[in-house]
């Protein structure tokens, strides 16, 4: 995400996700795969927010057969989302988000849930097989967020690093399932004029 000095910017969303077989529907309802969907996403809600997608791709990904993973066609899926507030984007962004804008300063709060049924109230073996190919995918994954911000900022986060114009977390999915409550980062951007 990039923000400029009046907090207008862009969002930029890239992921891999798995696919129903013989279809480009994603696996991963909060991470849909047709454009349609997204912009439903989008502009969801009482107050439609009229958001438009920018360069949007979308790339079908089969894998061998001889590959062993339980999910062989994936979906490559990138768009970029402008906007002239962040709230306008509350909805696109991953997890639950809440933004507040306080004379030069924003304030993001980012909740994203675990999962909150626990592997021993697993009872059939097609469920365990899910669930244990699915942390075995996760265990070499994370989401990478990234803030672009002016230099003339000053920027304070509860996670992840902070430099020069730029804030950056990654969040290691295993932490969605393996860690019980949500994984909160919390990150304010004040503009010096």
């Amino acid at each position: 995400m990039t923000i400029n000095h009046d907090f207008s910017g862009t969002l930029e969303v890239s992921y891999v996700v798995p696919t129903r077989r013989n279809s480009d529907e994603s696996l991963i309802k909060f991470l849909p795969t047709l454009k349609d969907e997204i912009l439903g996403r989008l502009n969801k809600g009482f107050f439609s927010k009229n958001v438009s997608l920018k360069d949007y791709t979308y790339q079908k990904i089969v894998t061998p057969e001889t590959d062993p993973s339980l999910f062989r066609e994936k979906a490559k899926v990138y768009y970029k989302v402008e906007f002239q507030e962040l709230s306008q984007i509350e909805g696109a962004m991953l997890g639950k988000v809440q933004v507040r804008k306080k004379g030069n300063t924003i304030y993001v709060k980012r909740e994203i849930p675990t999962i909150s049924r626990a592997p021993e109230t697993l009872k059939k073996d097609g469920e365990k097989k899910i669930y244990s190919e699915t942390l075995r995918l996760l265990r070499t994954s994370s989401i990478l967020f990234k803030v672009n911000f002016p230099i003339a900022s000053v920027c304070r986060s509860n996670r992840g690093d902070v430099n020069l114009g730029r804030l950056s977390y990654r969040l290691p999915l295993t932490e969605t399932i393996e860690k019980t409550g949500n994984n909160s980062w919390d990150y304010r951007i004040t503009v010096i004029y």
